[in-house]
């Protein structure tokens, strides 16, 4: 028994000690890696990850979410009827720059998650340091909340890139005041404020860890955070403006979901809160085992020098500033669920817990960093070769094994056949385009004319939209044959020159059918002069 102790703890000792020649882990820990070194792992991890996402996702359409990001984004507007347009200005941009194509979707959520990481990695450096920081960072990559949650780009999840640069530029401006860090806080603040008001949840957690520890005090009572605030009222007012003279449409739209039954309330809170935490067992796991490990390696008579005792990942003030940040917003977005009634998406936290890992590096303080680090790297680039390597086998199953996939709907198969029916009877270019909830913003997206969203066929949720527009422009309506609501809408835009075609289409992929599904194409063309 001892000798199958003593060889247990040699691999051990062997896995702590560096493989020379193999990987040069002193350099990569170093406090100030090189520029190039950051460059390759944020490239890298936004080509692993378009990869898988636009391999995984291509038996499906995109989600609806997205294509209302990038409907949204074509209208420069400083408002929308459900949010702020932070968001939606970089979905615009992005598509202004490259081809309207799902992998370019792909790599738009993959790049948001890298920026976020990059965001993290710098915040982590204003906490710790060498292998801790480079611990911390690694283990965030073995949760999903960056790699096969971040596939998604609405108000949500915006706060994978947006809210790790808010946190960075806090903390630097609490231990490094000044006018750099305020106005970076500021700009980060108030683009935090122009994604969704949600902002102000973990904004309070900020207030709060500013005033449980003795720096964070003193800032609050310098000038450096009233000049913050004061950029981010800057950053914010054009949406502030916008709310006042278009009825803030976004907080009737907050009002609409308030007052929820309270058993979808209660599931949906437990189920996010649940979810986040469940997230956070592999981060757990990986640190009490290498503590486990850590501890025998210490006791194996094989180790000529046991590593020496550490002291704390973090300070007191630096903990109870980390714990504050990470815990408040979890919980008053808990509270603010029950007190609202109000349903908590399960993405809406997912952004908010960059730091979590120090949290639970600092529940276990006799882990030895170094070899944390070294397996956390390892378990995240072994976890990023899995994906690409199984994202093939992922795809085929949910097409050929998954029963859900058979209730797909055809969204890019019905809009290429309305615009060709659009194009064969109305001379007109197509602009303006509505239909069942999520078809007018998948033909923004899937038309090659990439029209106007008209949504709901109702001018309060598109002010880009007038009756005159349509009237000169005209108006395609893709309904599911038995929404009447939108039949009923399209039919108050009706002319004596309105076409109703139907069509059944079916989603395909890789010869496989989905179930059909019946649609009735309204063509109103424009009214002649």
């Amino acid at each position: 028994m001892s000798v199958v102790k003593s060889e247990r703890t040699e691999r051990i000792g062997a896995l702590y000690r560096e493989p020379a020649g193999f990987f040069d882990f002193a350099a990569f820990t170093a406090a100030r890696p090189t520029k190039a070194a950051i460059l390759a792992v944020f490239v890298g991890f936004i080509a692993v990850w378009t990869f898988f996402y636009t391999v995984t996702e291509a038996p499906v359409p995109i989600k609806h979410d997205m294509t209302e990001a990038y409907a949204w984004g074509q209208e420069f507007q400083f408002g929308y009827h459900q949010h702020p347009p932070f968001w939606a200005w970089l979905c615009g941009i992005w598509f202004k720059t490259f081809p309207t194509t799902p992998l370019f979707f792909a790599a738009l959520s993959a790049t948001n998650a890298a920026v976020g990481l990059l965001g993290v990695w710098y915040l982590l450096g204003c906490l710790v340091s060498g292998p801790r920081r480079v611990a911390a960072w690694a283990l965030l990559l073995l949760t999903p909340l960056y790699t096969f949650y971040a596939y998604k780009f609405d108000a949500n999840i915006i706060f994978l890139s947006v809210w790790p640069w808010t946190l960075f530029f806090f903390f630097r401006s609490v231990s490094r005041p000044g006018l750099s860090s305020a106005l970076g806080l500021g700009i980060m603040v108030g683009f935090g404020l122009l994604s969704k008001y949600y902002v102000l949840l973990p904004l309070a957690g900020c207030v709060g860890a500013a005033l449980v520890a003795a720096p964070g005090r003193q800032w609050l009572a310098s000038r450096w955070p009233w000049v913050s605030a004061v950029v981010a009222l800057l950053t914010f007012a054009p949406h502030l403006l916008w709310l006042a003279q278009n009825q803030a449409p976004p907080l009737h739209y907050l009002g609409s979901k308030l007052g929820a039954p309270w058993h979808e309330v209660w599931h949906r809170a437990l189920r996010a809160g649940g979810g986040l935490c469940g997230m956070m067992l592999g981060v757990v796991g990986v640190v009490a085992g290498v503590a486990v490990m850590g501890r025998a390696l210490s006791a194996s008579p094989a180790q000529a020098q046991p590593p020496a005792a550490e002291p704390a990942v973090l300070s007191p003030d630096q903990w109870r500033m980390v714990a504050v940040v990470t815990l408040t917003p979890v919980i008053l977005t808990e509270l603010s669920a029950l007190m609202l009634k109000t349903v908590v998406m399960d993405e809406m936290m997912i952004g908010v817990v960059p730091l979590a890992p120090l949290l639970v590096m600092q529940a276990f303080p006799h882990c030895p960093t170094r070899l944390l680090a070294k397996v956390s790297v390892y378990g995240a680039a072994l976890l990023s070769l899995g994906a690409v390597a199984a994202a093939p086998a992922y795809a085929y199953w949910r097409v050929a094994h998954q029963q859900r996939w058979l209730k797909q709907a055809p969204v890019e198969e019905i809009v290429l056949e309305a615009t060709a029916l659009w194009q064969r009877h109305v001379p007109a270019p197509l602009t303006y385009v509505s239909g069942s909830f999520t078809m007018e913003n998948g033909a923004a997206f899937y038309s090659p004319a990439h029209p106007h969203s008209f949504v709901g066929h109702d001018f309060n949720q598109a002010l880009w939209v007038t009756p005159e527009r349509i009237r000169d422009h005209g108006l395609l309506s893709i309904c599911v044959a038995d929404d009447l609501i939108c039949l009923q809408n399209a039919a108050r835009f009706a002319t004596a020159q309105t076409l109703r075609v139907p069509v059944t289409l079916s989603h395909r992929f890789l010869g496989y059918s989905a179930n059909p599904v019946a649609y009735i194409v309204v063509i109103t063309p424009p009214l002649a002069r």
